[in-house]
């Protein structure tokens, strides 16, 4: 697509910061929060150019990776609510992009995983995921961030991740790559981890037979998690059991 010149030089400066933000080692999150870009980043989320929203997306999902701190300040901006409006983007990058901002908010700590949870958003990337093409990229990050949502000491309310169950299950027995299968298998072994009304929500037959194929697994990270998994289901009642 061609741009006008205005709108072409504010989209290289977008990418160029995305490009600073991205560096591996120091990237400058505190430099780019300092000069009040953040609320800039916001704005061009509701850009009528996806490319925009795209990268502005990725700007604020690489402060989401830095301190405890940086992603306080996405939060207290709500930038989640922003992120949760882009979830019913048409453009599926876009959406991605999200939801992968989302996981790193909620793999910071308990505190900010649940600041997620509140805001909602573990059901509409649930439904997201519901419609995924299996094996894709876009349903590993989704993935990935699902589990990032069930996860963490103290354990989420489980009323706030149950919906996420029949979900993971869809996800689970139809994928065979080994990344999502590893996040989708430890997310269950969260998920089963407490009381014995969790358990039933975890006997779907097609479920049960899958772990017990994964116990296993040549690969330890997906072994474990599913003997985790089916070793909390049989500390439930005898019929569970």
């Amino acid at each position: 697509m061609i741009y006008s010149p205005d709108v072409t030089i504010q989209l290289l400066a977008c990418v160029g910061l995305r490009r600073l933000l991205s560096i591996e080692n120091n990237p400058p999150i505190q430099a780019v929060i300092d000069a009040n870009l953040v609320p800039v980043f916001i704005n061009l989320l509701h850009h009528d150019i996806p490319k925009f929203q795209f990268e502005a997306a990725w700007c604020l999902t690489n402060i989401a990776s830095g301190t405890t701190d940086h992603v306080n300040n996405l939060i207290e901006k709500e930038v989640l609510q922003h992120f949760i409006q882009l979830l019913s983007s048409p453009c599926i990058e876009v959406v991605e992009q999200v939801i992968w901002g989302i996981g790193n908010i909620a793999g910071d700590s308990p505190m900010t995983r649940d600041s997620v949870l509140n805001s909602g958003a573990l059901e509409k990337i649930a439904v997201v995921l519901d419609q995924a093409v299996p094996g894709s990229s876009f349903l590993r990050n989704a993935s990935w961030a699902l589990s990032n949502l069930c996860r963490g000491r103290p354990q989420p309310k489980y009323d706030l991740v149950r919906r996420a169950i029949p979900t993971l299950i869809k996800v689970l027995v139809e994928n065979e790559k080994e990344d999502i299968i590893t996040d989708i298998c430890w997310a269950l072994s969260y998920l089963s981890d407490g009381a014995k009304e969790r358990i039933n929500d975890l006997l779907d037959q097609n479920l049960l037979v899958k772990l017990i194929q994964l116990m296993r697994h040549e690969n330890v990270a997906i072994a474990i998690p599913c003997l985790r998994t089916v070793g909390n289901i049989v500390t439930g009642d005898d019929e569970q059991t």
